[in-house]
C-alpha cells in the first residue's frame, strides 16, 4: 500500500458529514486537503457546520488544510479551486467528490427545477471536477478519485411492493445510479493515465449534521441500527488511496466491506472500531 505523506486531495461538501469525516481522515493520513464547500463559517447556513471548523478540526490534530469556498454546480468555482490547490502546494493527487443533495419528495411532489438541481449538484457536479482535474493528476503520473454515492443507487427491483419507499428515492437514486456507472465509465477511460476512479458509499447509514438537522425537524429521530460516527468511511477512502492507482479501478465500494477485505481488518475488528447505535 502507499504511503500517502506529502500528497494532496480536494473534497467537495467538506464543510460537514461524510466530506469532513474523510478529509479529516485524509489529514490523518499525512495529506495536505483543500476542504471545498459553500458554507465557509458557522452561522452561513441553518445546518451546523463549516469548513472554518473542519480545517480548525484538522490543523488542531498537526495536519495541513486550507479552505476553498466552491459550488460544486459553479465551473467558475470548479476551476477557481483547482487553481487554488496548485497554487498553494504545486500539485494535486485526489479527488473526492462528496458535495450532494437530496430534496424529499415524491416524484409527482418535486418541481422540475428540484430534479434539475439534484442532478446539478450530483451528477453534473463530479463530472465538471473530474474534467477539471485529470489533466493535472496526468500529469502528476497517477491519483484517485472517489465519487461518493449511496445505497439509494441500487433500486426496489420488480414487484409487486408492499410498502412504499422513502419520497425522493426515486430522483435521489436515479443520480447515485447515473454517478456509479459514470465512475466505471470514466475508470475505463483513464487507467492508462493511472488515474482511479472508485465509488464508495456508507454500508450502514451514517450520521450527519445534515441528516440530524432535517430528521429532528420531523420529531426526536431514532439511529437504532446507525453509525453515529463517520470514521469508517473515512479509513475506507484512506484505503482506497492507497491502492496502486489505474490498477484498483472502476470499484462499487461500501465502507465496511473497504476495511473488511483491503483494510484487513476482521468483522469483530469493524465491530469493535466503527460500533452501530443499538438503541435510541
Amino acid at each position: 500500500m502507499t504511503d500517502l505523506s506529502g500528497q494532496v486531495a480536494i473534497v467537495t461538501g467538506a464543510s460537514r458529514g461524510l466530506g469532513k469525516d474523510i478529509a479529516l481522515a485524509l489529514a490523518k493520513a499525512g495529506v495536505s486537503v483543500v476542504a471545498a464547500a459553500r458554507t465557509d463559517a458557522e452561522g452561513d447556513s441553518r445546518i451546523p457546520g463549516s469548513l472554518a471548523h473542519t480545517v480548525g478540526l484538522i490543523e488542531e490534530s498537526g495536519g495541513t488544510a486550507i479552505a476553498a469556498h466552491c459550488d460544486v454546480t459553479n465551473q467558475d468555482d470548479i476551476a477557481a479551486t483547482v487553481e487554488a490547490t496548485l497554487e498553494r502546494f504545486g500539485r494535486l493527487d485526489i479527488l473526492v467528490n462528496n458535495a450532494g443533495v437530496l430534496i424529499p419528495g415524491r416524484v409527482t411532489e418535486l418541481e422540475p427545477r428540484h430534479w434539475e438541481l439534484i442532478f446539478r449538484v450530483n451528477v453534473h457536479g463530479p463530472f465538471n471536477f473530474c474534467r477539471a482535474v485529470i489533466p493535472h493528476l496526468a500529469a502528476g503520473g497517477g491519483g484517485h478519485i472517489i465519487n461518493i454515492s449511496s445505497r439509494g443507487a441500487i433500486g426496489p427491483g420488480p414487484g409487486p411492493y408492499s410498502e412504499a419507499r422513502p419520497a425522493g428515492g426515486a430522483a435521489y437514486g436515479a443520480t447515485k445510479s447515473a454517478l456509479e456507472r459514470f465512475t466505471q465509465g470514466l475508470a475505463a477511460e483513464v487507467f492508462e493515465d493511472r488515474i482511479s476512479v472508485n465509488a464508495l458509499s456508507p454500508h450502514i447509514s451514517i450520521w450527519s449534521e445534515g441528516g440530524d438537522f432535517f430528521r429532528s425537524s420531523a420529531g426526536e429521530p431514532d439511529y437504532a441500527g446507525w453509525r453515529m460516527s463517520g470514521e469508517v468511511i473515512g479509513d475506507a477512502a484512506v484505503t482506497i488511496c492507497s491502492q496502486e492507482p489505474g490498477q484498483y479501478t472502476g470499484n462499487i465500494l461500501y465502507d465496511e466491506l473497504v476495511m473488511l477485505n483491503e483494510g484487513g481488518l476482521t468483522a469483530e475488528q469493524v465491530a469493535d472500531r466503527y460500533p452501530v447505535e443499538t438503541s435510541n
